[in-house]
């Protein structure tokens, strides 16, 4: 029997969107104490692997592009085992679903790039909060990557959803479904038109005395 061949090491943003894959299967059914473990798991290890990416594509602006990649492991649990995925953080930026890959110059985006958003919308928005307060040439790259990488991780899950119930289209009940349970998000006015009950977010002690705090500051 001969041994089966080993593939190419996966990337850091397939192990991304395999434990998304697995948060949105795990989300269906009946809600149990196991479930609810393995879910808060997953998501430790989805922010983990966010955190890796952010740092590895920081440090590509100052990389050169023939550089090698380095291998980092990161454990993904299972339903019912955990195992160990290795995967590969390229250094060289890779070029984003739908554009050419050549408006990169010195590993960072070109703001003409198809972005969801923009420097300049990321700039108004932060000139709404507070208009003397600017930002770091690197934190604006984050900001944009983060932007683009919600999007892009909302449809690719939303299609495994689609696929998953057999259809090849993606409709609003499948993005619908992965925000409701992946963020809490509900965005009334799409798919049904059921009243949906305003669920309110765990409040801890420790945010009700830094609330308190923080309150106590502006007043004085």
């Amino acid at each position: 029997m001969s041994a089966p061949t080993q593939g190419k090491p996966k990337t850091l943003q397939d192990t991304i969107q395999d434990i998304e894959n697995q948060i949105a299967l795990l989300g269906s059914g009946p809600n149990t104490d196991k479930k609810k473990e393995d879910l808060a798991k997953l998501k430790e290890l989805l922010n983990k692997a966010r955190q890796e990416q952010a740092k590895v594509q920081l440090q590509t602006t100052a990389a050169s592009s023939g550089a090698k990649p380095h291998l980092v492991k990161v454990p993904i649990p299972a339903i019912n085992s955990s195992t160990a995925v290795t995967m590969a953080t390229p250094s060289p930026v890779l070029p984003r679903p739908g554009g050419s890959g050549q408006n990169h110059s010195a590993g960072r985006i070109s703001p003409e790039g198809s972005q969801v958003l923009s420097k300049r919308r990321l700039q108004d928005l932060v000139r709404e909060i507070d208009p003397a307060e600017q930002l770091d040439d690197d934190v604006e790259e984050l900001l944009l990557q983060v932007a683009d990488d919600f999007i892009e991780n909302v449809v690719t899950s939303s299609c495994q959803l689609a696929k998953h119930r057999k259809s090849n289209t993606l409709e609003t009940k499948d993005v619908q479904m992965y925000l409701e349970r992946n963020w809490n998000m509900y965005i009334p006015g799409f798919g049904t038109d059921d009243i949906r009950p305003y669920k309110k977010a765990c409040t801890t002690e420790a945010h009700k005395q830094r609330m308190a705090l923080i309150r106590k500051t502006l007043k004085k």
